[in-house]
């Protein structure tokens, strides 16, 4: 009997609907960037934003992840992930950047400088890529019925969606760490067992949260990053996210 390794199976559809999710979001930022540039001079009242998150405030620049994370972060395929915010973002420190950077430490207390690196760039991303949406909140519909968006959103009801949309990211990264080298390195496993506990918390915050969030594209970034048993709902059920734009 050959004592040969089967083929490698094939990649599983949710690593397909990954990618639209992601395609998705580089597509929106395309398509908004201007929005999101006149965003910047208003005050966070006439954004529908809690006073303490200016649209400057939350579309600044995360920091950058050294050579080495970022080695990790592309294996990941969160290259533009990490990236776009460091080309479009602007100067200063995001208002959802605590939230995120808490996290990070949580998830990785104990792992090597590349692991922390990668997460933390990550982690640092989702704050801007929730930022960057909430900014143009005041000019989107809400998910279901598309209508104008009224009701302005409090700055815990952004850090909460910051928040779930890192863990998302994170558990990327960790799970290609741990698809690629193996469970040897008990730090790491120790911190994808974070994300999982992490996760199973989240399950009964995601919904509520999407109807407080109450925008379609903020909506999107939530549940097709954060990871609950219903990301990816629009692919599985055959619908096309996107189709506003």
């Amino acid at each position: 009997m050959s004592l040969d390794h089967p083929a490698a199976l094939s990649p599983p559809i949710s690593d397909n609907w990954e990618t639209l999710a992601d395609g998705l979001l580089i597509q929106r930022l395309a398509l908004h960037r201007a929005d999101m540039q006149a965003a910047l001079p208003l005050a966070p009242g006439e954004c529908l934003l809690p006073d303490e998150a200016s649209p400057a405030s939350l579309l600044a620049r995360p920091v950058p992840a050294p050579d080495a994370g970022l080695a990790l972060v592309e294996a990941a395929g969160l290259a533009y992930w990490t990236a776009l915010p460091q080309q479009d973002g602007g100067d200063g420190i995001s208002a959802l950047a605590p939230a995120v950077r808490e996290l990070a430490s949580q998830l990785t207390a104990g792992c090597a400088d590349q692991i922390t690196d990668a997460v933390s760039a990550v982690c640092g991303a989702a704050a801007w890529w929730t930022g960057a949406f909430a900014a143009i909140r005041y000019d989107g519909g809400h998910p279901r019925t598309l209508a104008d968006v009224t009701r302005p959103v409090s700055l815990a009801a952004l850090e909460r969606t910051a928040h779930l949309v890192a863990l998302g990211a994170a558990t990327r990264v960790l799970r290609r760490v741990l698809q690629q080298t193996g469970d040897a390195d008990e730090s790491v496993r120790t911190a994808f067992c974070r994300t999982i506990a992490e996760t199973v918390v989240a399950e009964s915050v995601v919904e509520p949260l999407v109807e407080e969030m109450g925008e379609l594209r903020l909506a999107d970034l939530l549940v097709n990053t954060a990871p609950w048993r219903g990301r990816h709902t629009a692919y599985r059920s055959g619908l096309g996210s996107g189709q506003v734009e």
